[in-house]
């Protein structure tokens, strides 16, 4: 499942899938998302830290932090989400392997997340 949770506003989007799972809950910010990684996009137009590690069974939290949109694209096309300022979006990865991911709007943003 996916959410995407904004500052005052809550939206959710649930997909069903074999690389994810629960993870819809309320959340401001990813401090208070409950993700076991947090991940937020700069102003310089890169994802910090550019490579996260998990367990499996594990949420990571994407926040924007930079004041222009972006997107949270996996690379292996498990979520494409976008990113407007000030929200967040929290995926859980059930299955151990590398995801890559990039934010299709600035050409070079690109992260990893190791799952173990």
């Amino acid at each position: 499942m996916r959410a995407i949770i904004g500052v005052g506003a809550v939206v959710a989007v649930v997909l069903l899938g074999s690389a994810c799972g629960s993870s819809t809950s309320p959340a401001n910010s990813c401090g208070s998302s409950g993700a076991n990684a947090n991940v937020n996009t700069t102003s310089s137009n890169s994802f910090s830290p550019n490579t996260a590690t998990i367990n499996h069974g594990q949420t990571v939290c994407w926040q924007n932090s930079s004041s222009v949109a972006h997107t949270v694209t996996d690379n292996g096309s498990a979520f494409d989400t976008s990113l407007p300022v000030g929200q967040i979006f929290l995926h859980t990865y059930a299955t151990a392997g590398t995801y890559a991911y990039h934010c299709k709007i600035h050409a070079g943003m690109t992260g990893s997340i190791q799952v173990n």
